[in-house]
């Protein structure tokens, strides 16, 4: 289950990230510079998301073990 939520996250994150880009190019283009920062932070903290979410972490390894095969 605990992988699952992060993948979704992580999407969540990468589209976060998007409209942050939007936002960023959107306040360069009409010289709105609130709207460019918040832009900036936002695709900044959109990265954040991703990388934390899809790194893996030691207990997924204990996880993943139970439905794998038997090695021979």
């Amino acid at each position: 289950m605990g992988s699952e939520l992060r993948v979704v996250i992580a999407s969540i994150a990468a589209f976060m990230t998007l409209a942050g880009a939007f936002a960023t190019i959107h306040g360069l283009l009409y010289d709105q510079t609130h709207v460019m920062k918040g832009g900036v932070v936002t695709v900044l903290f959109g990265i954040l998301f991703v990388v934390a979410m899809l790194t893996p972490w030691p207990s997924d390894d204990k996880r993943d073990g139970k439905d794998t095969q038997p090695k021979p």
